[in-house]
């Protein structure tokens, strides 16, 4: 049965888009942890989840802009870039698909994640397994740290967004635009933010996994981590990132393009010189 209706069809394909994010980020994680992967892990971690992100957009950009994240989602409706009546339903079809991506993770890799790190699912120590799915904080770092660090880190990823998906920028390419959101924004946000948390960038993506992993064995202390004071960082932090980078753009960069009708006298004038 054909679907015409608008709302329903962006409803479908951000959650969609979602849930191919963050079953396909969360399996690269899993994939790390099974097998060992060491130093390379990191490296595997950030080029997954970037093309994770690649493949989402590709799947749902053409419907609904393929967002695949809240922050994106609030970010663009702050500067006007998407209809306020647009952000609930966005938001509820990025958490659901979140929720089954994790949950699609879990049926694939949960034989192996037991075969390697014993039939407990712990959240912390040597044995921790809940990382796979939303991630924790480094140890060492305080939470006011990861909160500064998810703002600064999603200010520069909608920043970059703002800048790809421009036409009076460089011109991207529509083709080219999820590589360039994929791999040159996410996977450069996970290198250069990955140490303090685990770089979240996304609030659907971290939390619903989150709440799928404290029903499924995790238990309550995938939430109760450094006594309550980690898991809503992902969610505050990286909203408050997006509209940052938002406005950064608009206000540094997009309000300052000349109009039409000055681009028209300008070439005019150019052309006029050269012949003359």
């Amino acid at each position: 049965m054909k679907v015409e209706n608008t709302v329903v069809r962006e409803f479908l394909a951000e959650l969609l888009g979602t849930f191919v994010l963050t079953c396909i980020g969360c399996s690269v994680n899993a994939s790390v942890a099974v097998s060992g992967a060491g130093n390379a892990g990191g490296i595997m971690g950030a080029f997954g989840w970037g093309l994770a992100l690649t493949a989402a957009i590709y799947v749902s950009g053409g419907v609904s802009g393929g967002h695949v994240n809240p922050a994106v989602t609030l970010g663009m409706a702050s500067i006007g870039k998407l209809p306020w009546i647009r952000v609930p339903y966005y938001f509820l079809a990025q958490y659901i698909g979140a929720f089954i991506g994790a949950f699609i993770t879990y049926l694939v890799y949960i034989e192996a994640i037991k075969d390697k790190f014993g039939s407990e699912l712990k959240v912390v120590g040597p044995n921790a397994t809940a990382g796979i799915f939303g991630t924790l904080p480094n140890a060492e770092i305080s939470a006011g740290t990861c909160f500064i660090d998810q703002v600064v880190c999603v200010a520069f990823f909608l920043l970059i967004i703002c800048a790809i998906t421009d036409e009076r920028n460089m011109g991207t390419s529509k083709g080219l635009i999820p590589i360039a959101i994929g791999v040159a924004d996410l996977s450069l946000m996970a290198f250069a933010f990955g140490y303090n948390c685990g770089a979240p960038v996304n609030p659907a993506r971290d939390f619903a996994p989150r709440a799928f992993t404290f029903i499924s064995g995790w238990g309550g202390e995938v939430f109760s981590v450094r006594d309550y004071n980690y898991f809503w960082i992902p969610v505050i932090a990286c909203h408050i990132g997006g509209i940052i980078g938002c406005w950064l753009y608009t206000l540094m960069i997009s309000s300052h393009w000349p109009t039409q009708s000055y681009d028209v006298e300008r070439t005019y004038v150019e052309m006029n010189t050269v012949k003359s």
